[in-house]
């Protein structure tokens, strides 16, 4: 399956840790694509009053969703992400590297509060080169998509599951990998 996300949302987050337990458990195969869902976001903008309270019932949300056993692991950051270095830095590692990168940016992110918009930062987490083109695709890819919102989940036969849609998929296929498709 292929999922679009975003490393500054927190839906995206929660679907990230879903795919890496499916993948390790080798009941999916995951083609995680980062995307920019929020392209106006300037790099190291301060969380302003009315995004930080978005934020927060976002995060009571994702809690919320929480299956037994998934830790509440989120925090709220202090600045907004804009995210085309990590995606462009995530898009360059292999696909062997991905899932592992891909847990260490929104780790760096939603726990330790750190700035992805910084290219130093993001080398110290394993990402030290760029893949403009294949970000570009990706996003590409996903505004082509009806109603590109994150996380977005395009099963093998082409169907397309979005936002809560997706992470409820998702949490299905973890309980009883047979019947996730539901």
């Amino acid at each position: 399956m292929v999922l679009y996300g975003d490393f500054n949302c927190p839906f995206s987050a929660l679907a990230s840790a879903r795919a890496t337990e499916l993948e390790q458990r080798g009941v999916a195969v995951v083609d995680w694509r980062g995307v920019e869902h929020d392209v106006t976001i300037t790099a190291g903008e301060l969380i302003a009053p009315d995004h930080r309270d978005d934020f927060e019932r976002e995060l009571t949300e994702v809690q919320s969703l929480l299956a037994g056993g998934e830790p509440d692991r989120l925090r709220l950051p202090q600045t907004r992400l804009n995210t085309r270095l990590a995606t462009e830095t995530y898009a360059a590692a292999s696909r062997d590297e991905r899932p592992a990168l891909r847990e260490r940016l929104f780790s760096a992110y939603w726990v330790d509060g750190l700035d992805l918009n910084d290219a130093g930062g993001v080398a110290v987490i394993g990402g030290d080169r760029r893949d403009q083109q294949t970000a570009g695709r990706w996003q590409d890819e996903w505004r082509a998509l009806p109603q590109p919102i994150v996380p977005v989940m395009v099963l093998p036969d082409g169907y397309v599951s979005r936002g809560l849609g997706a992470l409820g998929r998702l949490a299905r296929m973890m309980s009883d990998p047979s019947g996730g498709n539901g």
